[in-house]
């Protein structure tokens, strides 16, 4: 009759055991380990740089695209900002090259006429500087290629660490959750010895 006590409480303690287990092989052993018919490695150490490779092209493919960047920079806002500050540069700049014989009629009609004609021709300059600079980026920087580094370099005792702080109530739940299932196993299995057992 010990049993029906000693089946549930075991069968409780190998699920909360096998769960501790699961998730302690995310992260560990960090460097392989040879078995006899296999190598034991934790899932984290041993996928990482297929990881770094998926969550790099999700970064840019779904999420952090170079065009997204470059359309919330290349806004109405910041093409007047760059116009006023560009047009404040080369009036300054004109103050100081206009010679200081000229009537001060004339050399404000020629920096106004200047001004003006800057004003007009920045916003097409600052498309054709965007463009290019789009084209360029989108060939020579790849963010799921810097995602990717930075994934590889991190260190998975950090990562580890980082991890298991964040997520300690799920993991500690997700222990517990084995060790009641394991129970409820367990009793099922005190039920099934005591209604057939011959």
């Amino acid at each position: 009759m010990t049993y029906i006590i000693m089946i549930p409480i075991v069968s409780a303690l190998i699920g909360y055991i096998t769960n501790i287990v699961a998730i302690k092989l995310l992260f560990r052993p960090r460097r392989p380990i040879n078995l006899v018919l296999f190598r034991l490695q934790g899932l984290l150490p041993k996928r990482q740089a297929d990881i770094a490779k998926s969550v790099g092209d999700l970064v840019e493919n779904e999420l952090l695209s170079l065009d997204e960047v470059v359309d919330k920079v290349d806004t109405p806002e910041l093409h007047a900002m760059i116009t006023d500050k560009f047009s404040e540069v080369i009036r300054d700049r004109l103050d100081d090259l206009i010679p200081s014989f000229l009537p001060s009629r004339v050399t404000n009609l020629i920096t106004e006429n200047i001004i003006k004609m800057i004003r007009q021709e920045i916003p097409n300059l600052i498309t054709q500087v965007t463009h290019v600079g789009r084209k360029y980026l989108n060939e020579e920087i790849k963010i799921s290629v810097m995602v990717e580094d930075k994934i590889n370099d991190f260190n998975l005792a950090e990562l580890e660490e980082m991890i298991t702080g964040i997520s300690s109530t799920e993991i500690r739940f997700i222990e517990i959750l084995g060790g009641v299932l394991g129970f409820i196993i367990g009793l099922f299995q005190v039920g099934f010895l005591y209604f057939f057992a011959v």
